[in-house]
């Protein structure tokens, strides 16, 4: 952060006939009138702040009483009626503005207040956030302009096209450039440019919000993530594909279809088995493994030790009625407290006896919000008005706290359900109930898009669909996996909703189908490395899924668009999701290369484009970089001989235009996880690109015109010119750093 600086101007404008306090930290300032707070940027009004209230009452004056490079301190006097308890004489707020990384907080926590409303003016924006279902109407564009959303954790079990979308924030972000996040767990409601104004309403006596400011969401996340936390570890094994089944017969069926994925040379990293498998009410209260799943450390170190593929289970913090729990809230659903100590270790304990000693290593986190009771008191005192949203959190973060302790960070746990906060304890999210329709991907892909406006880096669709039976079309399935493999976490399902009608594993489908699942897996796998990468850089680099409204704030192609995102900083992703085999696909500023062709296409343009089945429109953006390689092995190390051996990384680079500079942060997974910049640059006459020694060698192929000469650490190189595609190949090795200069 740049040193903060204090500017104090008396001003007349047309905001008020008083005069005005101008309070600069960084690159936002504060402009402080008679009643209003005005934030800019350098070049613009960001929010202009009508009023702060408390219980619903407007404040009658706001004074400046202490200003510094640390703060500024405002007093806001109320009227008496603002106290309901001694409506005596007026009340004042004390509202303190500090800046934070990227932005500023504004805290106010008065001994009086119960509600607090912070009234915008709108400024003509659009609204990114807040909720992952379809709101309002279906609408799969994200912008929530002129709507009131409800900032609460709560079952809507088909109240929109998807079935359970259940994460909320009191996150969003705003064309204009900026981010607001209410840090409360209380629940919300935000009128959003509703009769010319933005209304935050939350039933909270404590005001503590932030504004973030940035060119792009990357800044932004990168602001917030400062205040809630860096965003959980992901392991390698949960970036690749991972495949289940609804509803599993037995253990053999599971073991019979990791071989038959083998025998296809399918590349598999992970598995779960989903509810039911244990004994007790719901096939799963007592948390541990029927007779159906016997012996479970026996197949579960089969998967592992001939397959190379890590388990997972199905979890719930609930019992569905059995009564053998402490802790449990007096609900048919039998939610546990996750805030008293007894409930939380009888939880520990089954994990750790029944699951963790077998081999597991990771959950599926169902059911958080399903029939949640709230009247009833916690443990902890949470007030009432917390709960919905408070569990969804802890949930995370009870489930991180117990597989930390047992298992390290290898490990995975993704959720249905989720508010914010929760960033730090989950590895991703995964869609809700998605119809096993074309609308049905659609739809799920546009709710995907929502968490990532939220700050949450990972997210998963349910390849092939939740609700409906098994068996789809071939070509919806491929679309789907096709999809999947581009989202932040790839898993496929290969049955029916609790197993109904014909299941869908690739062996049933054609010959060509199956080629091209493997095809896809190991695309997957061979991008593991960037994967893994953006996903374990994300407090600095954001999400995996980056919305374009994020990212070209300014662009008014994108205001409505939903069926585009960037993965990661290098590609731009714009998945087929109808049968017609053709799109058009938007392409924001700049130059981009067709990922298979590397034909280069500039920026600012809509194209239409031909969708060959086993194709999607996949581009990669000028002045950037990615990675691939063989690094894991997964079942694959029953095909590829003597796997350790033979790991490698591919370094691709994208130079831009002169001058431009990009920094790539590899996390070198063979080197203790330690990240290592990657850096590449376009200079005049050359290219330059600089890396610390990794910890295997490969190439580092350049998307350029055909040198002149190529030097490694000063000593001239041969170098392969692909003269089609326009890219130059040189070979490095590992353990040594790299400074490749490119004369052209």
């Amino acid at each position: 952060m740049k040193s903060n600086c204090i500017v104090i101007v008396l001003l007349l404008t047309c905001f008020s006939s008083v005069a005005q306090v101008k309070w600069q930290s960084d690159d936002l300032s504060v402009m402080v009138t008679e009643k209003n707070i005005l934030v800019f940027s350098p070049d613009k009004l960001l929010v202009d702040i009508e009023n702060i209230e408390f219980n619903f009452q407007t404040p009658k004056s706001v004074n400046v009483t202490e200003q510094s490079p640390e703060k500024l301190i405002l007093e806001l006097t109320y009227p008496c009626v603002v106290d309901y308890y001694s409506p005596d004489e007026p009340k004042t707020a004390t509202v303190e503005i500090t800046p934070v990384k990227s932005g500023l907080r504004f805290h106010a926590s008065p001994e009086w207040g119960n509600q607090v409303t912070i009234t915008m003016r709108d400024q003509n924006e659009h609204y990114y956030g807040l909720l992952e279902m379809l709101y309002p109407s279906n609408q799969k564009s994200p912008d929530l302009r002129g709507t009131v959303v409800d900032v609460e954790a709560e079952m809507n079990a088909a109240r929109y096209h998807e079935n359970l979308t259940s994460v909320w924030s009191a996150f969003y972000m705003s064309s204009r450039g900026y981010a607001s996040f209410f840090d409360s767990f209380s629940h919300g409601v935000y009128h959003l440019a509703v009769n010319g104004k933005t209304k935050i309403h939350h039933p909270t006596g404590e005001l503590d919000w932030y504004l973030f400011y940035g060119p792009d969401g990357d800044m932004i996340h990168e602001a917030y993530y400062n205040i809630i936390g860096t965003p959980k570890y992901v392991p390698m094994w949960g970036c690749g594909p991972i495949i289940w089944r609804d509803q599993n017969e037995n253990a053999e069926q599971i073991v019979d279809d990791v071989q038959k994925f083998t025998a296809l040379r399918i590349p598999v990293t992970g598995w779960w088995v989903d509810r039911p498998y244990s004994d007790g009410a719901h096939a799963w209260s007592k948390m541990n493994f029927n007779d159906d799943f016997a012996n479970p450390d026996e197949w579960i170190s089969t998967l592992n030790e001939k397959y190379g593929i890590e388990f997972m289970t199905w979890v719930a913090t609930c019992t569905f009625g059995d009564q053998d729990f402490p802790g449990l809230f007096p609900n048919y659903f039998g939610y546990f407290d996750l805030t008293d100590p007894e409930a939380v270790a009888e939880y520990e304990r089954r994990l750790n006896d029944y699951q963790y000693s077998a081999g597991v290593r990771g959950h599926k986190m169902d059911r958080g919000e399903e029939h949640f009771p709230v009247s009833e008191p916690w443990e902890d005192g949470t007030p009432e008005n917390q709960r919905r949203n408070k569990y969804l959190y802890l949930y995370a973060k009870v489930q991180h706290d117990i597989m930390q302790k047992a298992l390290g960070k290898n490990h995975m746990n993704f959720a249905r359900a989720s508010f914010h906060r929760a960033q730090p304890y989950l590895n991703g999210l995964w869609g809700g109930d998605v119809r096993n329709t074309w609308d049905g991907m659609a739809a799920n892909l546009a709710n995907g898009l929502r968490c990532s406006f939220m700050g949450f880096p990972v997210w998963a669709t349910d390849c092939g669909g939740y609700i409906g039976g098994g068996r789809i079309s071939e070509e919806l399935y491929t679309r789907w996996i096709q999809l999947g493999a581009w989202c932040g976490m790839f898993e496929v399902k290969i049955d029916g909703s609790g197993g109904s009608s014909q299941a869908r594993p690739p062996w049933v489908y054609s010959g060509r189908f199956q080629q091209i699942f493997r095809e896809v897996c190991e695309q997957r796998m061979a991008l593991l490395p960037y994967i893994y990468s953006h996903a374990n850089t994300a407090a600095k680099n954001g999400v995996l899924m980056k919305p374009l409204q994020s990212m070209y704030p300014e662009d008014a192609h994108v205001t409505d668009m939903w069926d585009e995102f960037l993965f990661g900083n290098a590609f731009l992703v714009a998945p087929e999701l109808d049968t017609t085999r053709s799109r058009e696909v938007y392409l924001p500023a700049g130059t981009w290369y067709d990922f298979d062709t590397l034909e280069s296409y500039a920026g600012n343009t809509t194209y239409p484009m031909d969708v060959p089945i086993n194709e999607t429109p996949v581009f990669v953006k000028a002045n950037s970089i990615y990675l691939t390689g063989q690094l894991l092995a997964g079942n694959s190390v029953n095909w590829i001989r003597s796997f350790d051996e033979k790991r490698f990384v591919n370094i691709h680079a994208f130079p831009g235009k002169v001058g431009e500079k990009t920094v790539f942060q590899y996390v070198d997974v063979l080197d203790n996880d330690r990240v290592k910049n990657i850096s590449l640059q376009r200079q005049n006459g050359g290219i330059v690109i600089s890396a610390p020694a990794l910890a295997t060698g490969g190439s580092i192929e350049i998307k350029t015109e055909k040198p002149e000469k190529v030097t490694i650490n000063g000593e001239k190189k041969y170098f392969d010119y692909d003269k089609i595609r326009g890219v130059a190949k040189i070979n490095f090795q590992q353990e040594k750093a790299v400074e490749l200069i490119v004369t052209l």
